[in-house]
């Protein structure tokens, strides 16, 4: 029986659409029975039937819904609402059982029912408790029916009476309902009105505490002053001289001595550049020959300008010089000529003297016995020999270059400089020099040549001290000048050096001008110590013998308060400073 019950479900009378679904949803069954009392909530009023069906679609579950109505059946795909009536009893049923269910109509055998059709889409079928029964199985019928019987309760008013006697009932309902809400309301307002007297006086005493603690909070928590002091400036200059020694490791404030610190930047540039130049040249070539004596162990001297002519017959070399030549000697039995080596040119210029190594006769020994025993060879080819128009060096081309260069390179050399001098030092303009630019070229001005290269260098050096070695020794002259209600307005001091001086032991005299900005000393704590107390008036003459206060703002509040709180702790002061000077 418990396996067969599991499609079975028993709706309470008081019970709701939500937790209906829900019991449906942890059905694991697809076909499932709703039993349904017929008091009911949920048959109420159509629409809940709806939603019911609704919900069987979403969940894909067929559902019969069984209830003691004498209404037929409500079948619409998913959903089927079925009306059953009670089976005839047996002749020998007691008279108590029929007593049990007054209200079941005793209708013959047949169990007709009416085939008219409702609104709700209901179709009427024939149908007796007993049929149900046998189709869960064919269990006992008896069984099946004091088991409904116990969890329903029959109704013998057909679907579409039953449907009109709940929208009746809905209506009486939701009016004495609202009768409810009405006499509820009238008892809440009826209770209000009639509040104890002594609720009235608690309240009476809780509005008048309230009023003091506002007044007390008013005159000793809120009033407060804002005061605001605007200074003004004064500059107070100053003149002295410092000497910045190379020297020295320390500074020596008593002799206003700095170290002075030396930099050098060095930078260069350098560039390839066309050669624009042109000439026409003539140039002779040129070579080495090595000249022999095999004519005479003494030896041969021959005179500048002798002529040297190639094995070939048509290119005639010159020597510059005159030259000895050594006698040959015998080694061995075997003699051995004489030799030296010399350069000559060639007679005319051109290219065509450019000659591979050949072997050279003296044409002015020809006739005479040394003709062939005094003779010269080279070992390399002539040149140099030219006579054309070439591309040569210019000195326009020196100037062009020269002038991007230089230029590049100072710049170059400007940003090296500075990226030298951190913050924390001052350079001493003067002492500032830049060098003349250094350049070199790979080919000499004037010759010939298809480019050239250019190196610049430029050198700049200067001397640096220490800003805060400067600051010491002025803060140590100032100090003593400076009038006990003044002091040093932070970040406003201005140095202006003037022209340097070397003297005899190489250190630099500098001269200073300073002109370094004061301010009237505020001892904001103490001020408000000296005015908690006072009066508007008072203040403002407080204030008006104060040097060096330009103007004040005095902001009291609550509006009424008149005078200076006597708490200093509720007294704010701000100081501004007027730098305009």
């Amino acid at each position: 029986m418990d396996d067969l019950n599991k499609n079975k479900i028993y709706i309470r009378v008081d019970e709701e659409i939500p937790s209906i679904v829900n019991k449906i949803k942890k059905c694991a069954e697809k076909e499932i029975t709703l039993i349904i009392p017929r008091n009911a909530f949920i048959l109420n009023n159509v629409i809940n039937l709806k939603i019911l069906k609704k919900e069987a679609e979403e969940l894909n579950k067929n559902i019969l819904v069984i209830t003691a109505d004498d209404g037929a059946p409500i079948k619409n795909e998913n959903i089927s609402i079925e009306s059953i009536k009670y089976p005839k009893r047996k002749n020998n049923s007691s008279a108590q059982e029929d007593d049990k269910f007054p209200n079941l109509e005793k209708n013959n055998e047949s169990g007709d029912l009416s085939d008219k059709n409702s609104e709700a889409g209901i179709i009427h079928k024939k149908t007796v408790m007993a049929d149900v029964v046998k189709k869960e199985k064919n269990l006992d019928v008896k069984k099946e029916i004091r088991e409904f019987d116990k969890k329903i309760i029959y109704n013998e008013k057909p679907f579409e009476k039953q449907q009109e006697s709940f929208e009746k009932i809905n209506a009486k309902n939701n009016k004495a309902h609202e009768e409810k809400k009405l006499i509820e309301s009238v008892k809440t307002k009826k209770r209000a009105l009639t509040l104890p007297s002594i609720s009235s006086k608690i309240a009476a005493l809780f509005i008048f505490t309230s009023l003091v603690a506002v007044f007390l909070a008013v005159a000793f928590i809120l009033p407060k002053a804002d005061i605001a002091i605007s200074l003004k400036t004064e500059i107070a200059p100053y003149d002295f001289e410092f000497i910045a020694d190379e020297s020295l490791e320390k500074i020596d404030v008593a002799n206003s001595k700095i170290p002075l610190q030396k930099i050098d930047v060095v930078s260069e540039e350098s560039g390839n550049y066309p050669a624009t130049g042109k000439k026409h040249v003539q140039e002779t070539a040129s070579g080495e020959i090595t000249v022999f004596n095999e004519y005479s162990s003494t030896p041969q001297r021959i005179v500048a300008t002798t002529r040297f002519l190639s094995k070939e017959g048509d290119k005639l070399f010159r020597i510059n010089e005159a030259v000895t030549i050594p006698g040959f000697s015998r080694v061995e039995g075997v003699d051995v000529p004489g030799q030296v080596i010399i350069k000559v040119y060639a007679d005319k210029p051109g290219e065509d003297y450019n000659i591979k190594a050949t072997s050279f006769s003296l044409p002015g020994l020809q006739g005479s016995p040394k003709y062939n025993s005094i003779y010269a060879r080279s070992t390399k080819a002539m040149s140099g020999g030219i006579d054309k128009e070439v591309l040569y060096f210019s000195e326009g081309d020196y100037i062009t270059a020269k002038e991007n260069l230089v230029q590049a390179a100072k710049e170059k050399n400007e940003k090296d400089f500075l990226s030298k001098i951190s913050e924390d030092v001052l350079l001493l303009e003067d002492t500032k020099k830049e060098e003349e630019p250094e350049i070199n070229t790979d080919v000499k001005m004037g010759a010939a040549a298809d480019n050239f290269q250019m190196n610049v260098k430029i050198t700049t050096g200067a001397g640096l001290i220490l800003e805060a070695d400067l600051n010491e020794i002025i803060n140590e002259k100032l100090i003593s000048r400076l009038a006990a209600d003044k002091e040093f307005l932070e970040n406003s001091r201005d140095y202006q050096f003037g022209k340097i001086i070397i003297d005899q032991n190489g250190g630099v005299i500098i001269p200073v001008h300073i002109n370094q900005k004061l301010i009237t000393k505020i001892d904001a704590e103490n001020l408000k110590k000296e005015i908690a107390g006072k009066s508007e008036a008072e203040l403002k003459t407080y204030f008006s013998n104060i040097s060096g206060i330009e103007s004040t703002n005095i902001n009291l509040w609550p509006f009424w308060v008149k005078g200076i709180p006597s708490s200093y702790e509720k007294i704010n002061i701000t100081i501004d400073i007027n730098d305009s000077v």
